[in-house]
């Protein structure tokens, strides 16, 4: 006979009934919860007495009041997991139910589900104003500077790229909500109705879904902050966090209640302050992380001076001399990586910058912003453009741009034509160097 079975337990706070259906349809199977691991897998095992499960809510994270706990075992139901907001609560089979008063029920249901919906809606309201934030303090009155300056970040690019999937989300998240909403209104009086199992378990899949989603965008905030994020700023933003937790907790004992993850805490925070500190030695691994350059010590220019440029000279806001940055000269995203550099900067002085894309529908995407609509073509060239502008005295400035493969090069200077053969040089390169 099979030891165990498991079940995906991460349904929403409006499908709380939809969780308590399961429990009591596992248990009329001849099953019982053994114990929810991770607020998202469930394990059953073989139960020698069957139970009545009965789902009841409670504030995130903190233990219930022990006055409404003691009530509850005076009822016959015994607290077996706090879930997230859900506390499960089982029965010998024929005790009366927590909740008698379906008004009561239907008001808190409706009260607490509004509550997290409105949560949700505040994040995805506020993640897109941090978007638009984005955009609008890099954009330079240019729409094609914001959306490189989003391709270059990961949380920009892991924000633009979910984007779209967030709002068709939220948009369905909230349709479903009216509906359930409007389904309690029709059972006023009565017993609250449980979900579908379709419909729940897609709802269940898709919290699973966010979950993944949110750990992601996390872990973009971290590769990003430690490219740019000085020591001080970063000991700032986490003593800042541990201090708005304190209060938080402070306010949640006057309510009679406990904190349940003091030691996931202090674990977390460890981890956030190591990896502060230890933030230099993990660049490398956001180096890895980005595409392979092309042009790593080539110079357009054959047998010029190469002097590369610091991006981190260029960050507004600065609170220690020197950055946690170990290759300041680098850039990028997973999926975008820039590097810039100088060559003869004391002489014929050339400004080249290199893209090099994950893949090559992003590198025409890079193409296209960067390629001003009055740069010609040039001729018996594909996917190259060079401008040239007569400035006197014998001086010519050149802006040439050309995408081969995935990487995509600009340059410019002010010493006079680009030669031709510099420019078959440069696509040599580029062909024998990427990546097949």
């Amino acid at each position: 006979m099979t030891q165990s079975q498991w079940s995906l337990f991460t349904y929403p706070v409006m499908d709380i009934k939809a969780a308590e259906a399961l429990l009591n349809r596992r248990a009329a199977e001849g099953w019982t919860l053994d114990r929810v691991y991770l607020g998202t897998f469930a394990r059953f095992v073989p139960a020698d007495t069957r139970w009545a499960w009965c789902v009841d809510w409670s504030r995130p994270g903190y233990s219930e009041r022990p006055d409404y706990l003691t009530l509850c075992a005076d009822a016959g139901w015994t607290l077996a997991q706090k879930v997230g907001a859900f506390n499960l609560y089982k029965a010998p089979v024929g005790t009366p139910p927590i909740q008698t008063d379906s008004v009561e029920d239907a008001r808190r249901f409706r009260q607490e589900v509004l509550r997290a919906n409105f949560k949700d809606w505040f994040f995805l309201l506020a993640m897109i104003l941090l978007l638009a934030t984005l955009v609008f303090l890099v954009s330079d009155d240019s729409w094609q500077t914001a959306l490189m300056a989003t391709l270059l970040t990961n949380i920009g690019l892991a924000l633009l790229i979910s984007l779209p999937a967030i709002l068709a989300s939220w948009l369905l998240w909230t349709s479903r909500l009216l509906l359930r909403l409007r389904q309690w209104d029709q059972a006023a009086g009565g017993s609250l109705p449980a979900p579908g199992r379709r419909s729940a378990g897609a709802a269940a899949w898709l919290c699973l879904f966010c979950r993944f989603w949110g750990v992601t965008v996390i872990a973009c905030f971290f590769l990003d902050a430690i490219q740019t994020m000085s020591l001080s700023t970063a000991l700032g933003l986490l003593t800042g966090s541990v201090l708005a937790l304190f209060f938080y907790k402070n306010r949640r004992t006057k309510e009679g209640r406990q904190s349940l993850n003091r030691h996931i805490t202090v674990i977390l925070y460890a981890a956030l302050f190591s990896a502060v500190i230890f933030a230099p030695f993990l660049t490398p691994v956001t180096s890895r992380m980005m595409p392979t350059p092309v042009l790593m010590d080539e110079t357009f220019v054959p047998d010029a001076v190469r002097v590369d440029r610091n991006f981190r000279g260029y960050s507004s806001i600065q609170f220690t001399v020197q950055s946690l940055q170990l290759s300041p000269s680098d850039e990028g995203s997973f999926a975008l990586r820039h590097q810039s550099w100088w060559e003869n900067p004391s002489t014929e002085q050339h400004n080249v910058d290199c893209y090099t894309a994950r893949w090559e529908w992003l590198a025409r995407l890079v193409q296209e912003l960067l390629r001003e609509p009055w740069y010609p073509p040039l001729d018996g060239y594909t996917d190259v453009w060079l401008q040239e502008a007569d400035l006197g005295g014998g001086k010519t400035e050149s802006l040439l741009l050309l995408r081969s493969g995935k990487t995509v090069v600009t340059v410019e200077t002010h010493s006079g034509p680009i030669p031709a053969e510099q420019i078959d040089r440069l696509l040599t390169l580029l062909s024998s160097q990427q990546e097949v």
